[in-house]
């Protein structure tokens, strides 16, 4: 059984919290339109989410504890050259968020863990595809293919390395998921499992010895809207002759299937300003 663990930044970091309550919703819907009973979904929060949604495997988890300011994270030395002491910070929040959810999940008897970005979807299969995944007790899989879709729009722009730009796309073996002391310990490094999306892969290779299997179809579509804080919708937005060659090769109509497969649905209609 999958555990999909969803954690949700704190209210006074949000640009626009009715719009991130409808995300997030989507994303509930998503992750609970598995074709397959053995998953559960974990919504982590500081600031208890509204969303008009009930799902007899969503549960809700409130993070207990306080914020870790970058005076505190012992690792910051070493962490510094790359994050910002606000990012450091906030990813902290997020991946602390993430390890709790995990450490739920366990007690709910899920063996494989997932974190999830509160603005992305999933696909319906991936709960059946680890149910019926020929090989058992395998370290987990590393989701390769997805979608990056920006709200609104016709197409979505087909990615073999997702998993790149996306936190959204590891799927691990509970036992390899460690549950540090949230009370005494503030290193990053031992929250980030699912957060150092880049490095997961190779992590898990240089500290566990274990080597992650890839999922072999389309499993996630990465959400681009004004209320994440991106810079690939930039990227993908950009009117240039390069972008229309990439819509033209690697576009993918957003067909009803793939709405359904994905819970793919627009906020253009939802009661918020968008």
């Amino acid at each position: 059984m999958i555990g999909f663990i969803v954690p949700v930044k704190p209210k006074k970091y949000s640009k626009n919290w009715p719009l991130d309550n409808l995300v997030l919703e989507r994303t509930a819907r998503s992750v609970c339109n598995q074709d397959s009973n053995g998953f559960k979904l974990i919504i982590v929060y500081t600031d208890k989410p509204e969303i008009n949604y009930e799902h007899e495997n969503l549960n809700y988890l409130h993070f207990p504890y306080e914020e870790v300011t970058v005076a505190q994270i012992t690792d910051w030395e070493d962490r510094k050259q790359w994050y910002s002491p606000v990012f450091a910070e906030r990813m902290m929040d997020k991946s602390r968020k993430i390890i709790l959810g995990c450490q739920m999940a366990k007690s709910l008897g899920c063996t494989y863990l997932m974190g999830v970005d509160s603005d992305d979807l999933v696909s319906s299969k991936l709960a059946s595809f680890i149910s019926n995944y020929p090989e058992k007790n395998v370290p987990g899989w590393r989701i390769v293919k997805g979608f990056v879709y920006e709200e609104n729009e016709v197409l979505a722009i087909k990615n073999k390395n997702i998993w790149q730009m996306n936190g959204s796309t590891h799927i691990i073996r509970a036992d390899l998921v460690k549950i540090p002391d949230f009370t005494s310990n503030f290193n990053l490094f031992d929250y980030s499992l699912f957060q150092s999306h880049v490095y997961t892969y190779q992590r898990l290779i240089d500290f566990e010895k274990e080597k992650l299997e890839e999922v072999p179809f389309y499993a996630v579509i990465y959400l681009i809207h004004s209320n994440n804080y991106s810079e690939v919708k930039n990227i993908i937005s950009a009117n240039s002759i390069k972008l229309l060659l990439k819509k033209i090769l690697f576009g993918k109509l957003i067909t009803q299937k793939l709405r359904e497969e994905f819970g793919l649905y627009s906020l253009k209609n939802r009661q918020v300003n968008y």
